[in-house]
This record gives C-alpha cells, sequence and structure tokens, in this order.
C-alpha cells in the first residue's frame, strides 16, 4: 500500500512517475493505493472505500467507482 496526499489546489496523486486525476472532493487528503488482482490496475481508496481505479495499461485514471451495498446499509 502507497500513500499519497492529494495537492489542495488541483485533485491529482502522484503514482509511477505521473499524476493522475481523482475526484475533486479528496484535495488535501490522504489516499492509499493499492495493487488490483489485475497486474494493470490499482485501486485509489479514501479509508476503505475505494474511490478511483488507475489503468496503467490506458494511462487514464477512473474517478468513478460503482457503489458495492454496505452491510452498514439498512436497504
Amino acid at each position: 500500500e502507497i500513500v499519497r496526499r492529494v495537492s489542495t489546489t488541483k485533485a491529482y496523486v502522484s503514482f509511477k512517475g505521473r499524476l493522475w486525476k481523482v475526484p475533486q472532493a479528496f484535495r488535501g487528503e490522504r489516499l492509499a493505493i493499492r495493487p488490483s488482482a489485475n497486474d494493470a490496475q490499482y485501486g485509489i481508496f479514501f479509508a476503505a472505500r475505494q474511490i478511483a481505479i488507475i489503468d496503467l495499461a490506458s494511462g487514464e485514471s477512473v474517478g468513478y467507482v460503482p457503489e458495492h451495498p454496505s452491510v452498514m446499509s439498512p436497504g
């Protein structure tokens, strides 16, 4: 796990020699970058919640991560 702080002015994190876009709401926050089952992808996490994906194969970060029902969720 690698921890990076998001810039307070722009929503990017540095990883593998590049800047990767993350959602604006996380400016100034510390995010964890964790490897996924796919060797070319890494998840970007705020605490235990995945908020984006880095795809090294395409060279893009994907800011949308589908919601998964939480065990804490009432519905």
